[in-house]
């Protein structure tokens, strides 16, 4: 019995181990490398913004964060795979629910509608 008790208190403590040493490793911010894709750079408010398939991030050390459109940005193009949303009578395109409309001088503009 004793040695049945010692099996399952050292079986508990490996796996206590295991699940803080996995646990360590996860990082608590979405982030990709810099080496993965080619990002879009805007700066807006003289912060750097990077776009990455319709992700926003901004550059931290070698790794991209990731961080919420900011209202009022401006692109020259839009990022691939946006769809027209309609909203109070108001067009916009629409990717990971961030909203850009198209502004006069044929720009986009991140909006919060």
């Amino acid at each position: 019995m004793k040695k049945l008790k010692l099996i399952i208190t050292l079986c508990f403590a490996l796996a206590t181990v295991g699940s803080i040493s996995a646990q360590s490793t996860v990082s608590k911010k979405p982030t990709i490398n810099s080496s993965e894709k080619k990002p879009e750079k805007i700066t807006h408010k003289e912060i750097d913004y990077y776009i990455i398939d319709g992700v926003w991030y901004a550059k931290m050390n070698k790794r991209f964060v990731l961080r919420p459109a900011p209202k009022g940005a401006i692109l020259k193009e839009l990022p691939k795979g946006t769809q027209k949303a309609t909203l109070g009578g108001v067009q916009y395109q629409k990717l990971n629910g961030v909203f850009y409309k198209k502004r006069k001088d044929g720009l986009y503009e991140v909006a919060r509608p």
